[in-house]
């Protein structure tokens, strides 16, 4: 990745100026670190579990550490802002609880025994803490206001509705604090907010396999949104700095580009079978065949069906139990082989097929043209971080004379549920930020020393991504996870 390579570099500088070369080496005349004559003694972070520091599919304060805010926070005090302590929402390790088992959230590596086929979930560790460490303690609003699983309505919503299950732990309303994401901040009257939401107007949409909700928000509600939360923001605080970021293309993370490629190894390996899936909307029998050749009509299986892979070709009814359906839809029959009769196919919940592709992708195009056109008209810097991750994803890129992809695992930049940056992915992000920030207001802000950060706690030389090989995460696991968005 060309002109991302050296930003990320362990003293690189988030530049005003576009690089080329895949060379990992720092520039030998950066400019000092600074603030180009702003004064920045407050910053906030707006956002969702992308800014939250979730990993894993968890809230837990050793990921947390490394969110991005938190890490643009750090760059600014290198460069004089005078912030104090950036306060986060911390959850003492081992992390918040799953809702249904009490026990933390997070995944692990659960066994490598089997090095080609890791067991990955919750590892049943007892939750330490039922609410952030500093909760009692921090009588204003946390500076960074991540809300995991908040869509756009979010920012302005004063009930609950849009703030997700984090929401009454995050946005605190007691003791007289602000309800809302957008009274937190004004609160807090910040000199420069990051803004990054819109992410989960897509997102629940496909890790369900387009079924819930069954569409991404509807554009004009989008603009709308996007621009009342814009217009507030500059009318509260008219001098304040924003920067806002795009959406990532939800077709680049490994979430949806795992397991189709090892699933059409597994047909290929047992005499070039077909998979059978439902399409959108389809309840019974499948009528979508694919044999992962790579061309566009493929189906992209989500990272959920990961515990079902390993069933295809043996009459099993193992989803529909898992699921709670009281009875067999009409036109499965699971005496059939799974996955490879149209009468116990893959199921559309765990499949994202072309057409829904096209409704995803259609809905990051627009959405990241309104957040470009909109973000334009306030004077607040853009960090296209969609085209970031999709050039990373065609490409990968050196970090420290590293190669690192948006591979499952081994890529190194996203963590066990194939959605949330890792640390070092984090890092990434906070990179781009910073060099988005340069570029638009004039500091010369640093770049993250993204090798140095913690690397995915994983015994790689075990585990080899290639073949037939296919993680598993039990179905049930997956339930804390997809109640973001639910």
């Amino acid at each position: 990745m060309k002109l991302f390579a050296r930003i990320i570099t362990a003293s690189a500088v988030a530049a005003l100026t576009l690089f080329t070369g895949c060379s990992e080496d720092a520039p030998s005349d950066l400019p000092k670190p600074g603030l180009g004559g702003l004064t920045i003694n407050k910053y906030v972070a707006v956002g969702n579990s992308l800014a939250a520091g979730y990993q894993s599919s968890g809230l837990y304060k050793s990921a947390q550490m490394y969110s991005y805010p938190n890490l643009l926070a750090g760059q600014l005090k290198l460069a004089g802002a005078g912030l104090g302590t950036f306060e986060q929402p911390y959850w003492p390790d081992p992390g918040n609880p799953d809702p249904k088992t009490g026990k933390a959230a997070r995944y692990v590596i659960i066994s490598l025994a089997d090095p080609n086929n890791p067991v990955i979930g919750p590892k049943g560790e007892t939750v330490t803490a039922m609410a952030p460490e500093n909760a009692a303690t921090l009588m204003r609003p946390y500076d960074n206001l991540g809300l995991p699983g908040a869509p756009l309505a979010g920012f302005m919503d004063t009930v609950g509705t849009y703030q997700g299950g984090f929401g009454p732990a995050i946005v605190r309303g007691a003791a007289g604090l602000p309800k809302s994401v957008f009274r937190s901040v004004v609160a807090l009257q910040p000199q420069l907010v990051t803004f990054w939401l819109g992410n989960n107007d897509v997102l629940g949409y496909a890790t369900t396999g387009g079924t819930s909700p069954s569409a991404p928000t509807n554009l004009s509600i989008f603009q709308a949104l996007y621009t009342q939360a814009l217009d507030t923001l500059k009318k509260a605080l008219p001098n304040a700095k924003v920067a806002v970021a795009t959406v990532p293309d939800v077709r680049t993370v490994p979430f949806f580009t795992t397991i189709g490629p090892k699933v059409g190894a597994k047909l290929a390996a047992n005499g070039g079978l077909s998979l059978y899936y439902q399409k959108s909307g389809e309840t019974g029998m499948g009528t979508g065949t694919t044999k992962f050749s790579g061309g566009s009509g493929d189906p992209l299986i989500c990272l959920t069906g990961s515990a079902y892979a390993g069933l295809i070709g043996t009459p099993t009814g193992k989803f529909y139990k898992d699921n709670g359906f009281p009875a067999l839809p009409a036109g499965i029959d699971t005496t059939k082989p799974f996955g490879v009769h149209p009468q116990n196919p893959w199921p559309n919940a765990l499949t994202l097929d072309s057409a829904e592709q096209a409704i995803a992708g259609l809905a990051v195009t627009n959405f990241n043209a309104a957040i470009k056109t909109i973000a334009a008209s306030y004077g607040a810097a853009v960090v296209d971080v969609n085209a970031v991750f999709t050039d990373i994803h065609k490409n990968g890129v050196l970090i420290s004379g590293v190669k690192y992809t948006t591979a499952y695992i081994t890529g190194g930049l996203f963590s066990l549920d194939g959605v949330h940056p890792s640390n070092r992915g984090a890092g990434v992000v906070a990179n781009e930020f910073i060099k988005s920030i340069n570029a638009k207001f004039g500091t010369t802000l640093t770049g993250v020393d993204v090798a140095s950060l913690p690397a995915l706690d994983i015994p790689l030389s075990k585990y080899m991504a290639s073949g037939t090989g296919i993680p598993k995460v039990a179905p049930a696991r997956w339930d804390s996870f997809l109640g973001l968005w639910q």
